[in-house]
């Protein structure tokens, strides 16, 4: 399985393991709480340091998760803390337009949002930009094989031979007369060995 298959796999288990602290906090602080204050409060208040838990817990797995494929300039950084700041407020409102019906409804909506309108804006900030995208890509090209009797690139065929000249060449007659290439052929070797 390749490292980004791992990392999307684990990106969507997030889901099920913040729903378990949520749960898990939220039962837990209902019975911390429990006497100490009005039945009201202590459900909005439960609500509340589960759904931060539940945030606090995303947000360090999300990161954990794809902080090195992602380039962290400032500006990113930024962002995502605005991203922080929006995603309270989003979910402030959702949880107040619900409070007027139902407060526990409200509390649980509002602290359920909030993580999940901050993951979608990472999502869009934390993407590879073109720019990024390009000198990445230019990072793991390689010179071309090329035919040492024609010149033809021979970059991508399935055999050691020239379709331009017709000459054949053994794997390591190829990449012994290629600059800088035998080092290449030591690689290819390795995992035959």
């Amino acid at each position: 399985m390749s490292r980004l298959i791992a990392r999307i796999l684990l990106a969507i288990l997030i889901f099920p393991f913040a729903a378990l602290v949520y749960l898990v906090v939220f039962v837990w602080a209902i019975e911390a709480i429990r006497g100490s204050v009005s039945y009201r409060l202590r459900d909005v208040l439960c609500f509340g340091l589960a759904g931060l838990a539940a945030w606090a817990f995303m947000a360090g797995y999300w990161f954990l998760l794809w902080r090195k494929s992602v380039r962290w300039t400032p500006e990113r950084r930024g962002l995502t803390a605005v991203a922080a700041g929006g995603a309270v407020v989003v979910g402030l409102i959702a949880g107040g337009m619900l409070a007027g019906i139902e407060d526990e409804v409200g509390a649980f909506v509002g602290t359920a949002t909030a993580p999940l309108v901050w993951l979608a804006a990472t999502i869009l900030i934390w993407r590879e930009s073109a720019a990024e995208r390009a000198a990445r890509i230019s990072g793991y090209q390689r010179q071309p094989i090329t035919c040492p009797h024609c010149g033809y690139n021979l970059t991508g065929l399935s055999e050691a031979r020239c379709p331009e000249c017709g000459t054949r060449y053994t794997l390591d007659e190829l990449l012994a007369v290629q600059p800088g290439k035998a080092e290449l052929g030591e690689e290819a070797a390795a995992p035959n060995a």
